[in-house]
């Protein structure tokens, strides 16, 4: 990260480390392990969370696996416009199914559960 951030510059010009997306998950997993590292004070269980990210930092030097990862982050928009309508579709028939069963279950009997003898204290 060092020698790229170098080579390349850290953010002022136009191809410079940190105008990548794939740089930006590098810098917090490389930073918060070090923080986490350097710094001996209060409970820093947050930041140990980032660890997990470090597995994410081999989709980087994978070309094949950049590719699949970039198409599945273009179509949570497609797919977050379905949940949307699905959401909508339920919410739909969940009022529909409010108006049509409201009160059916109003003065039914029903069968009480039995007492659970495992719990009672026989010692008493």
């Amino acid at each position: 990260m060092v020698i790229k951030s170098i080579a390349k510059g850290f953010i002022l010009n136009k191809y410079t480390y940190l105008r990548n997306p794939w740089n930006w998950l590098d810098f917090v997993v490389i930073t918060s392990g070090y923080a986490t590292i350097g710094m001996a004070v209060g409970n820093l269980a947050g930041l140990r969370t980032f660890r997990v990210l470090r597995a994410l930092k081999t989709v980087s030097i994978m070309p094949g696996l950049k590719t699949i990862i970039n198409a599945l982050l273009h179509s949570f928009k497609q797919l977050a416009e379905v949940m949307t309508l699905t959401i909508f579709c339920l919410m739909v028939f969940a009022l529909f199914a409010l108006q049509v069963y409201m009160g059916e279950l109003r003065n039914k009997c029903v069968k009480q559960q039995e007492p659970n003898t495992t719990q009672i204290n026989w010692m008493e």
